[in-house]
This record gives C-alpha cells, structure tokens and sequence, in this order.
C-alpha cells in the first residue's frame, strides 16, 4: 500500500511539473532589428559655369546648376532651351508650383538661385 501511495504521489509531482510546464508562455521572439538604411548617394558635383556669358546666360546657367543638383541632367551652358524649360516644368510640378517652364520668383526662390 505504501509504494502504491508513494507511486501515485510521485506520478502525481510528475504530471503536476508537466503542467506547469506547459502552461508557462515562452516569450515571443525578438523583433529583426532592421538594417540602416544605407546613406543617400552624394549630389554630383556642381558645374561650373561656362567662362564668357553674358549676365542674362550666367543666371540662365545657375538655373541649370540647380536644376542639376535637384535631378536633372542639363549641360550648363547658358542657354534656356527646351530642356532647361522642361527641366524647370517638372522642378515646379514636384514643388506645388505653377508649372510654367519659365524661371519666377517663387521658382527661383525654391531652386536657391
């Protein structure tokens, strides 16, 4: 009778540290810590302007150096042709501005010419 009681009080311990066991929650895995963001490529170097032009080309040629340093890819040369036009449209465009392709004030002011 004594190893009948002592065997159901040690299956009993048995199944109550089982339990126990069982019922404790593990603790969720931690989080993937997220990789750094790699750093943003540096804007290429600035053109210079072009030696000789006249007053009217060297502001014409600093609205393309600062179109180029805001994405675009315009020679510096002075001279507002299509591209320049086209280039300031979408600058404007991206900036909430008036989309004209002409260089104002509010333009001239966001490209920090």
């Amino acid at each position: 009778m004594i190893k009948r009681k002592l065997g159901l009080v040690v299956c009993l311990t048995v199944a109550a540290g089982l339990a126990s066991c069982a019922s404790e929650s593990t603790p969720p895995p931690a989080a993937p810590v997220a990789a750094a963001a790699p750093a943003p490529a540096a804007p290429p170097p600035a053109q210079p302007i072009p030696p000789g032009l006249k007053p009217a080309q060297q502001h014409v040629a600093r609205i393309q150096a600062a179109l180029n340093a805001n994405g675009a890819q315009l020679q510096v040369d002075g001279r507002m042709g299509p591209k320049t036009a086209a280039a300031l449209k979408a600058f404007q465009s991206s900036h909430q501005l008036k989309a004209t392709g002409k260089a104002d004030s509010a333009t001239l002011k966001a490209l920090g010419v």
